[in-house]
């Protein structure tokens, strides 16, 4: 179906409701003749008279009648389906499909999910939990959550929370009888808990900063992973030590089953959520956006 045919059945089922070629030409914005055409045209296509014509009435035959209730459904659902998508085009609406850090979905998304629902009724909301960097136009998602160091070079990026805290912990198991650290380089001195890539498989070098001296160091230790939850229960069980989400840390700071070192020396981390999406930005998404940087920013 081109657009000269859907413009021919609308005309033809408001000539059928109005009983008129005159009052369904006005109300499709064109003239009697452009009607008149129109129609005798459809009926051409068809092969049959669908109106009965006289100088004074406009009827539909037997085969109009039926050819109108066939596609009286179809002319319903593109009535829905124009006003759906003029309605997403105006506003907040649809799945938003999001690919996101596991360890980012405490911190972004739990805090704001009901809210969010509430404020916008007509979203849904699909939640992907994600440790590798996929790719997320490839896979159907509108957007993705991770640190700023493992963005794609071709996503928008946006933080949405920053100052992040980390820090460096260990057991008091662990310590037992062990110089604590004074500087970052004492830790090549010490067991440590690797980050490993999941996507590129590289090991984290951990970053520190203190005042204009910045440091990169390749830790070493007997274990790997890609979990932060397995990072903090590896310095939990007296492995050694772990560069980790403070907010992940406090409780067994506060109860001193961890201790946290060289606090002055690590830098503040940033979530920022990303995006590919070169006709701009979907207005669902912006809604998200602006809702979780108000609130956790």
């Amino acid at each position: 179906m081109n657009v000269s045919d859907l413009s021919a059945l609308t005309l033809f089922a408001r000539v059928a409701e109005a009983q008129s070629f005159s009052a369904a030409a006005q109300a499709a914005g064109v003239s009697n003749s452009v009607a008149s055409y129109t129609i005798r045209r459809l009926e051409e296509q068809l092969g049959t008279r669908l109106f009965n014509r006289t100088t004074r009435s406009v009827s539909l035959t037997e085969a109009g009648s039926a050819f109108l209730n066939r596609i009286r459904p179809l002319m319903e659902e593109l009535d829905l389906a124009f006003s759906e998508v003029g309605k997403a085009a105006s506003g907040a609406t649809g799945t938003l499909r999001l690919n996101v850090l596991r360890s980012a979905i405490p911190l972004v998304v739990v805090p704001v999910l009901q809210a969010f629902l509430q404020a916008h009724p007509d979203m849904k909301l699909e939640v992907i939990s994600d440790n590798s960097l996929v790719d997320i136009a490839s896979k159907g998602y509108d957007a993705g959550i991770r640190y700023d160091n493992v963005l794609a070079q071709d996503m928008v990026a946006i933080p949405i929370v920053e100052n992040m805290r980390f820090c460096i912990v260990a057991s008091p198991a662990y310590l037992a009888g062990k110089a604590l650290p004074a500087h970052p380089r004492d830790l090549l001195q010490h067991a440590c808990t690797n980050y490993r890539s999941a996507d590129t498989n590289a090991l984290y070098r951990w970053e520190f900063q203190k005042g204009d001296e910045k440091i990169s160091i390749a830790v070493t230790g007997r274990v790997a992973t890609n979990d932060n939850d397995l990072l903090l229960h590896a310095a939990l069980d007296g492995l050694g030590f772990s560069y980790i989400q403070r907010r992940l840390a406090a409780p067994y700071l506060e109860s001193g089953q961890l201790v946290s070192v060289l606090d002055e020396w690590v830098p503040a981390g940033a979530l920022y959520l990303y995006y590919y999406n070169p006709n701009g930005m979907p207005r669902k998404l912006r809604a998200f956006i602006d809702f979780v940087r108000e609130r956790l920013t």
